[in-house]
């Protein structure tokens, strides 16, 4: 498979605030908020964390992507924050929802409260709509630009075949009474550095082997080549700072590096220092520690 062949295209991309979709299912209501304060956590884990440090008291559900999902390899998963008997748990979903939220124009998406009744929820750019939950999904969305979140029997499914670790998000979902959700993304991108970046793409593309695991013909997340057994199931916990990216875990032999990071998010546009990335790590854990001591009080 030629990742090369779907390149995404990149705009301009601001790295002084983060956009966030706040989603209040008790009043079926939404709001597009942005967020200079998230800018130190890069992403995934980092701001998912910091979100719910903000809303904590709503007992938030929080979906977050990271830079570099939908624009460099391996970097497939979509991190999870939620509470689970008061400590902060962070999952990792893999599949297409990453890029899904990327081309929606979003880096979170936070869904508060619960709602009264089951819901069905389609997001796309322009809106959010509330559904009951018996609404026939395949009414919804965009072919080949959807990703369908369903709890069903088998618990909580991404598009049909991924699916995240431990039941914790099939817990969450039901307190929440989300029974589905539709996230369709189609927005277009425009690259500033192509050279460059498509030069360091296929650098990273080259660095297969390094990813620790074994190469196969299943599903393969999107952004990865590599149809692994481990794609089917999620993520818990890891390597923070390839977890803010949101890079796999198990491509975290390339993503730890601080000098791929750092050019990998300088042709993106953004301007973390080398400084900043070696801490970030120490950063979220902190956050994290001080969160869970809040939740166990």
């Amino acid at each position: 498979m030629d990742l090369l062949s779907n390149k995404p295209h990149i705009e301009s991309i601001s790295d002084t605030s983060l956009n966030v979709l706040v989603i209040d299912l008790a009043r079926r209501s939404f709001e597009r908020k942005t967020f200079s304060e998230l800018h130190p956590y890069v992403g995934g884990i980092g701001t998912g964390a910091k979100l719910f440090s903000i809303y904590k008291t709503y007992d938030p559900l929080i979906f977050s992507i990271g830079p570099l999902n939908g624009f460099f390899p391996y970097a497939s998963k979509t991190s999870i924050v939620l509470q689970h008997n008061n400590i902060l748990e962070d999952l990792y979903l893999g599949g297409a929802l990453s890029f899904k939220l990327q081309f929606l124009g979003v880096n979170s998406v936070v869904f508060l409260g619960q709602s009264v009744h089951p819901l069905a929820i389609e997001i796309t750019q322009e809106d959010v709509k509330f559904y009951p939950a018996s609404i026939d999904l395949n009414s919804l969305g965009l072919p080949g630009k959807s990703s369908y979140l369903n709890l069903g029997r088998q618990g909580v499914t991404l598009d049909n075949y991924f699916t995240a670790p431990e039941g914790y998000l099939e817990k969450k979902f039901s307190e929440k009474n989300l029974r589905s959700l539709v996230f369709t993304g189609n927005k277009v991108y425009t690259i500033t550095r192509p050279e460059k970046y498509y030069e360091l793409y296929k650098t990273l593309l080259d660095k297969a082997p390094e990813v620790t695991v074994t190469p196969s013909l299943n599903p393969s997340c999107s952004g990865c080549p590599l149809g692994c057994a481990d794609s089917r199931v999620g993520e818990i916990g890891g390597a923070l700072l390839t977890h803010t990216l949101v890079a796999c875990n198990f491509a975290r032999n390339i993503y730890s590096d601080i000098g791929t990071v750092f050019s990998c998010l300088d042709v993106l546009g953004y301007r973390y220092t080398h400084e900043e990335l070696e801490n970030v790590s120490y950063k979220i854990s902190t956050l994290i520690r001080e969160l869970n001591t809040s939740l166990q009080k």
